[in-house]
């Protein structure tokens, strides 16, 4: 499973709350089955986890945050990007894979 652990993420919300950008300390580990992405907020750990579904497709979920996720890779990127659901918030999400 490769793995990058300095990631960064802008993060967009569908609300009225600012934008993230340029977030650290998240960590994504990716192989041809599976991937996670791994972060703490200001409640503890939290851990996407998904199916690697080819071409630069992943579904994600986190049931312990009533999280859905999605996030697509171009092949030879360093981006991830997609949309996000967690505990009724919703947006976007971009992480720069490093």
């Amino acid at each position: 499973m490769t793995a990058w652990n300095n990631c960064t993420v802008d993060t967009l919300y569908y609300n009225e709350e600012a934008a993230v950008t340029n977030e650290a300390g998240y960590e994504v580990k990716i192989d041809d089955k599976e991937i996670i992405v791994s972060y703490e907020d200001d409640i503890g750990r939290v851990e996407y986890r998904g199916k690697n579904k080819g071409t630069g497709h992943f579904q994600l979920s986190c049931p312990e945050r009533k999280g859905e996720a999605s996030l697509h890779q171009f092949p030879t990127s360093s981006i991830l990007e997609g949309y996000w659901i967690e505990n009724g918030f919703r947006g976007m999400w971009r992480i720069n894979l490093a």
